[in-house]
């Protein structure tokens, strides 16, 4: 049995790395200004995040797990790569690129797992997913972008 407020720390995990991947933009961005595009992302995200509701059961996720995807993937998956990070922090953002993708495969399994009822598989991908989320909080907090390193 998953419990209350596992799959929403799994779920706002994925946006907290994702979100510090970025948005387009012109030159390369200073670290400052590119924490503040993190920012405005998971920002982004979270407001969508919370007015879909926390999933707190399989059927829950199956209903509002498509939705956190869909605003996974607009708010941040689909901007992350966009961003050109000066050279000071190009690894750090290369990183973010590569976990947001993974949280986007991870968040999309998730879903698929819940609609097979499949709660090993669950479990295991909240597992996966809350070490993405502290991998990617742990450089967004070094970026300077804390909207992006809560949860």
């Amino acid at each position: 049995m998953v419990k209350k407020g596992v799959l929403l720390g799994g779920v706002l995990g994925i946006l907290v790395a994702v979100l510090a991947a970025g948005c387009a933009g012109g030159g390369a961005l200073s670290k400052e200004q590119y924490a503040s595009r993190l920012n405005a992302m998971c920002r982004d995200f979270s407001r969508q995040e919370r007015k879909i509701g926390e999933p707190q059961t399989l059927d829950d996720l199956v209903a509002k797990g498509p939705r956190i995807l869909d605003a996974f993937e607009q708010a941040i998956a689909d901007k992350v790569g966009n961003l050109k990070a000066s050279d000071e922090i190009s690894d750090q953002a290369d990183r973010l690129a590569v976990i947001a993708d993974q949280q986007r495969d991870v968040l999309a399994s998730l879903v698929d797992a819940a609609k097979d009822n499949d709660v090993a598989r669950v479990g295991e991908l909240v597992s996966k997913n809350q070490a993405l989320n502290k991998e990617s909080g742990s450089i967004a907090r070094k970026l300077g972008a804390e909207a992006c390193a809560e949860g």
